[in-house]
């Protein structure tokens, strides 16, 4: 009785949140950010006004929060004996494309702009688009079913040919997560 309870409120709950559609694709920021961080070490180099710097992605990670998502990264820079960490924000776009069924994540430009102080003055030595170090774009599979058509065998000799199709496909950005769902449509005739 305590677990049909337990079902009962947990399916409640889980309606009460606004949840649309068929099939619904959950795709946690946990994973996002495994993801990015299998990506390894980040790091770069250059000159500028004769000075030498590297620079390094410490840690890069995406937080979601309702209606929108950002990337955010702490980069340490080392320019001569000088050494500061900073962290770059930027937007990411999270699309869902029905067609190709991909839920789509990219990361807007991130500049760094990389600055070192001589004497108590700003001089800024160079910067860089930590954005494009983040490249494939991120994607995941959509909702969609696997099989668009299938075949039921309904008695001697008789094939019904069933057609799925999605429509009213919804991606919504919520706290630590993204959701994608759509509805699904059946038709069916006989095989001929």
């Amino acid at each position: 009785m305590k677990k049909v309870m337990f079902l009962c409120a947990a399916l409640t709950l889980f309606s009460s949140q606004g949840l649309a559609g068929d099939v619904t694709v959950t795709i946690s920021e946990k994973t996002v950010n495994e993801f990015i961080a299998a990506i390894g070490p980040i790091k770069g180099s250059g000159k500028k006004r004769g000075i030498k710097y590297t620079w390094k992605v410490k840690k890069a990670e995406i937080d979601f929060e309702p209606g929108s998502a950002q990337f955010i990264a702490l980069v340490d820079l080392k320019a001569g004996p000088f050494k500061t960490s900073n962290t770059v924000k930027s937007k990411v776009i999270v699309t869902y494309d029905s067609e190709s069924n991909k839920i789509k994540m990219k990361v807007e430009k991130a500049i760094y702009k990389i600055y070192i102080k001589i004497l108590g003055k700003k001089i800024k030595v160079g910067e860089v688009d930590i954005a494009k170090y983040y490249k494939p774009k991120f994607e995941f599979n959509g909702p969609e079913p696997v099989q668009s058509v299938v075949e039921v065998a309904t008695g001697k000799n008789k094939v019904r040919i069933i057609k799925v199709t999605t429509t009213n496909s919804q991606l919504t950005i919520e706290k630590d997560r993204i959701r994608t769902s759509v509805d699904l449509v059946y038709s069916g005739s006989d095989k001929p």
